[in-house]
């Protein structure tokens, strides 16, 4: 809450300053701001085509480019601190990583040119697999010289990213990290979070065997000027079937980056929902900001998440989509038997819906399920919890004392838990106290 307050601020007086310097203009389009949330929320929405941004940089559509706007550094440029310009000879390609570092720092620092180097290492050391695989013209450090990006697959070591620096007349690494098996990927380096120094996204792939099932593991790192040294920008690496990409959506000069989700599942898994995933910075990392799903193709997607909106005790959106798998009948089935176990199940979690909100439509929901099976018997084990609730409930009218008769009628009937954990690995697990939470 404080930072969102400083960069709220913040915003504010760089929005007053640039007014007051400025000559007067016509009003500035109303900017739609972009969520920058507590890590962990999700909100859906869809996402705007277009976001207006004055050139001033007020109203800013995030608040935290108004931080990043306000503490721009300036860069010093000091090309004497590092090698002059000359022409030495890298050797042949060493047999270690570790050897292979000195030499590679060694010919930059006696002179030798970056380009010149990023030829060798494609053409005659081949380790660069990767068009990519080397950038020469970033500033990562914002000290006004640019610094040596390289994604290598070296000997005996595997894949290492390496970020190289002119420090004090030498070459040093700012940055390495050992990717096993597979080079890293650079996706992007650039300004990311607009504080006038480049960072860098790349994924470490992470392959079984088939290349053609890899899923990739990315990172972001950038410097920081307090501690002195390049760290993470994100709160933990993002784990994707997908390789992520950079983008400015909403056009507040700070790219957020964009994760597809494309896998529809299998056996294994389960039925998984497709959409975007987008993560923006908040002043101090990126964080989840948007979740933007596409809609439910299966029955059980939309059961499942009337499930944890009840569970939330979100009974409106729960009640919502129970009523939404009942009628919908483009929504296809998983299991073979979805149309029927499953409904039966959305009858008897409907009513508790209704009982918890004291809803008027709790009678003509019971008349429904017995409209709609009529024999409990040999309707689905569903259709026999509904008519334990109503009966508990009828006598007691208390959610807990129905639901402790309703936990009986499980304990005797296992299935009840059973035929809702049929749903692959990435489906939700369910327990016996789950089925009548209350």
């Amino acid at each position: 809450m404080l930072l969102r307050l400083y960069a709220f601020t913040a915003s504010l007086a760089l929005a007053g300053l640039l007014t007051a310097c400025a000559p007067s203009a016509p009003a500035a389009p109303t900017v739609i701001p972009f969520p920058t949330t507590t890590p962990g929320r999700a909100i859906e929405g869809v996402l705007p085509t277009v976001i207006a941004l004055p050139l001033d940089g007020a109203p800013l559509a995030n608040p935290a480019t108004a931080v990043a706007l306000a503490s721009r550094p300036t860069a010093t440029p000091d090309s004497g601190a590092c090698p002059a310009s000359a022409a030495p000879e890298l050797p042949p390609r060493p047999t270690t990583a570790r050897e292979m570092e000195a030499a590679l720092l060694g010919y930059l620092t006696a002179g030798g040119s970056p380009e010149a180097l990023v030829t060798v290492l494609r053409d005659d050391w081949q380790v660069l697999t990767d068009a990519n695989a080397a950038r020469v013209d970033a500033d990562f450090t914002g000290e006004g010289v640019p610094d040596v990006l390289l994604a290598l697959l070296t000997p005996d070591e595997g894949g290492t990213l390496l970020l190289a620096g002119c420090v004090n007349g030498v070459y040093a690494p700012l940055y390495e990290s050992l990717t096993g098996a597979t080079p890293p990927q650079i996706i992007q380096a650039g300004d990311f979070n607009f504080d006038g120094r480049a960072d860098v996204l790349f994924a470490t792939p992470v392959c079984s065997g088939d290349p053609e099932s890899c899923s990739y593991r990315t990172q972001l790192v950038g410097w920081r000027a307090d501690a002195g040294r390049i760290v993470s920008l994100m709160n933990a690496a993002l784990a994707t079937t997908n390789l992520p990409s950079a983008t400015d959506i909403d056009n507040d000069r700070v790219l957020e980056i964009v994760v597809r989700l494309t896998d529809e599942g299998d056996a294994d898994s389960g039925p998984l929902r497709t959409g975007v995933n987008i993560y923006d910075w908040n002043g101090t990392a990126y964080v989840l900001s948007i979740v933007q799903l596409d809609p439910p193709r299966f029955l059980i997607q939309v059961v499942q998440e009337a499930d944890r909106a009840l569970n939330r005790m979100d009974a409106e959106q729960a009640i919502s989509l129970y009523n939404l798998s009942l009628t919908d009948n483009s929504l296809r089935a998983w299991q073979n038997d979805d149309s029927i176990t499953l409904r039966s199940y959305a009858y008897y979690r409907l009513l508790l819906a209704y009982a918890y909100t004291d809803d008027d439509r709790l009678l003509a929901a019971y008349q429904a399920s017995q409209s709609a099976f009529p024999d409990p018997a040999a309707a689905p084990v569903y259709a026999s919890l509904v008519s334990t609730f109503w009966n508990a409930w009828q006598v007691t009218n208390n959610l807990h004392s129905a639901c402790v008769e309703v936990a009986a009628a499980v304990a005797a009937r296992p299935e009840a838990v059973g035929l809702l954990n049929r749903y692959g690995t990435r489906g939700a697990i369910v327990t016996a106290p789950d089925v009548c939470p209350f």
